[in-house]
């Protein structure tokens, strides 16, 4: 049994000759919440489409839960995988109860009082009445999409921008529904530009750009390395390495062959006379706050780790 709800290779798709998803390799954990980050037209929304069958790839492969794309099975396996690509589909001249029996209708199963009235419950909408669709806060139409991915028992769901036009309030309670899903044992791959959100949440991260994944990370391994921290350049990196240590600077990483980035409470100037008593004479040297949005651009200008 694999570690990953979902696992591409070489995945890539092509629109008119150009990859909009250019072999990618990525990896969703079994119960994570995979934050998947990139501009618009970098691909996330492709990769969606092709996981759930809504396109096919030119090139590469995938697996659901262990199942190949190739497979015959991945059929019944989609059946445990929801997805908002998007925008949700609902009825707007609808109540929320009769959205949601159509819907179950749609996806082949029994409408029941129960089913309804617990995927409701489920996302704060039991007591909307007959209040059409059409009059529900964006918030609240969202919950509702939610609710509707609700009615097959999914183990994964895929959420594109599922914040997109929400104010703070609306936010918040679907920030906390995604948690509440995912403590259930639903494993969530969703796609927001609202970072500061997606650092609430997300377990795991995934960053893309113009078709490529940049880097896939820990949440922890990001914390620390969104840390303040001093990048220094020189073009003997393991001379550099050695010298670092032999100052007691043990809390850093490769940023490329020639850069690392060292981590804690650093005095600039002494740690720069320090090295030119060792023998090096540093090419550069910057600071860094250090926040998601900044290592995401950070990445994009790097071309990934």
């Amino acid at each position: 049994m694999s570690e990953f709800a979902i696992e591409t290779q070489e995945l890539t798709k092509r629109y008119s000759g150009k990859n909009a998803v250019d072999h990618v390799n990525m990896h969703v954990p079994l119960g994570s919440i995979y934050g998947f980050v990139g501009e618009n037209g970098s691909g996330k929304t492709t990769i969606m489409r092709l996981l759930m069958g809504l396109a096919k790839p030119n090139e590469g492969t995938y697996a659901l839960f262990d199942t190949p794309n190739k497979n015959k099975e991945i059929y019944k396996v989609r059946n445990q995988i929801s997805a908002i690509v998007e925008a949700p589909s609902l009825v707007p001249s609808m109540n929320a109860h009769d959205n949601l029996k159509f819907a179950a209708m749609y996806y082949g199963v029994k409408p029941t009082e129960e089913l309804i009235s617990n995927a409701l419950k489920s996302v704060g909408l039991s007591n909307t009445g007959r209040k059409i669709v059409k009059n529900f806060s964006l918030g609240m139409r969202q919950r509702l999409g939610i609710a509707v991915l609700l009615l097959n028992d999914p183990k994964l769901l895929l959420l594109d921008e599922p914040m997109n036009g929400l104010d703070p309030k609306g936010i918040a309670e679907l920030r906390d529904l995604i948690i509440e899903l995912n403590q259930r044992g639903i494993t969530i791959l969703i796609s927001s530009h609202i970072l500061s959100e997606l650092e609430k949440i997300a377990t795991y991260w995934g960053f893309i750009s113009q078709g490529k994944i940049l880097e896939e990370i820990s949440s922890e391994e990001l914390i620390n390395r969104c840390q303040k921290h001093v990048e220094i350049s020189h073009n003997d990196i393991a001379k550099l390495t050695n010298a670092l240590k032999k100052l007691g600077h043990e809390d850093y990483h490769f940023v490329n062959t020639t850069t690392v980035a060292i981590y804690g409470d650093i005095n600039i100037t002494d740690l720069l006379i320090s090295l030119r008593k060792e023998g090096l004479e540093i090419t550069s040297i910057k600071t860094s706050e250090g926040d998601v949005e900044n290592y995401y651009f950070d990445l994009v200008k790097k071309g990934g780790r």
